[in-house]
């Protein structure tokens, strides 16, 4: 581990120092921002509980310089109380302390050229230091276990849509409401057949027109072959207890009369549409599920 600065300018959180904690095993990184290099024994010493409590494995060395944020009385007693080595690097020979000083300048340079190419000031360091942590620890490969820091940390590969290299990042969706339980905006995914929720949205107000919306039927094939008491997705099922009335569905043509009571309303709605048309299509979503009707004569809700 190692700590870099004062920075000249407090980051928005009117910190200064920045302390970086690296695995020597599976060289995931932490990073933990202070307003002083005092706090850099406390912040170890919560760092390590932390982490013992989410993986189960014990800290058996620390290696570090000798800074008197890591030799201290507090941080010592606390490694002797917990069976804990120290490691420390002899003076003026950062090599022995490679690994964290390395990381060091990887995060600094980074963080410096997400910045200048965001236009942004200095003010603003902590933040570009921290994504580029973010997104080492999950795309830098470990030459000798040929696996990312997060994946040998977690056991697990970062959660990713299952695109290939060349396809666009960018999905397309149909925008159908707000979140109710967080700030967030609810999207229909077309090619994902799903609803979600998320805060990453550009909406294409260019396009923009006051005419009737039509959607074609396919854009809704999955949802529509779905039983009225499933959904397509599984974080957005209907709850059993609300009752749902199905409707007759033209594009089905596995449609039945449900009883002999309403057999003769269902001729008579057939006889009084002679051709019904399949092109307007409908989507009414509420804020706890994604249901499906069908309108003849209304644009899209």
């Amino acid at each position: 581990m190692d700590l870099f600065g004062p920075i000249p300018v407090r980051s928005l959180g009117g910190n200064k120092y920045t302390l970086v904690v690296v695995d020597e095993f599976t060289r995931f990184t932490w990073l933990v921002f202070l307003k002083k290099k005092s706090h850099a024994a406390q912040e170890i010493i919560s760092l390590i509980r932390k982490n013992e409590t989410l993986t189960g494995l014990k800290v058996k060395q620390l290696r570090s310089d000798h800074g008197t944020e890591f030799r201290n009385s507090t941080l010592e007693e606390f490694c002797d109380h917990k069976g804990i080595g120290q490691n420390f690097s002899a003076p003026r020979t950062p090599q022995q302390n490679g690994v964290a000083e390395r990381r060091n300048r990887t995060l600094i340079e980074a963080g410096r050229t997400l910045m200048i190419h965001a236009g942004l000031p200095m003010s603003f360091w902590a933040e570009a230091v921290n994504t580029a942590c973010f997104t080492q620890n999950r795309s830098i490969i470990h030459r000798i276990h040929k696996k990312t820091p997060y994946e040998m940390l977690k056991d697990r590969k970062p959660d990713r849509d299952p695109r290939s290299k060349f396809e666009p990042k960018a999905d397309k969706g149909i925008f159908v409401g707000y979140s109710s339980i967080s700030k967030a905006f609810r999207v229909f995914h077309v090619n994902r057949q799903c609803v979600e929720e998320s805060i990453h949205v550009k909406f294409d107000e260019e396009s923009y027109t006051d005419e009737k919306v039509t959607h074609s039927p396919s854009i809704f094939q999955e949802l529509l072959s779905c039983p009225f008491d499933e959904s397509p997705c599984a974080e957005e099922k209907s709850d059993s207890s609300d009752p749902i009335i199905p409707v007759p569905c033209p594009l089905s043509q596995d449609t039945t009369a449900t009883s002999a009571d309403n057999s003769l309303d269902a001729d008579e709605t057939l006889e009084a549409e002679d051709s019904p048309e399949t092109d307007n299509v409908s989507v009414s979503i509420s804020p706890e599920s994604a249901l499906v009707i069908e309108h003849q004569d209304h644009p899209v809700d």
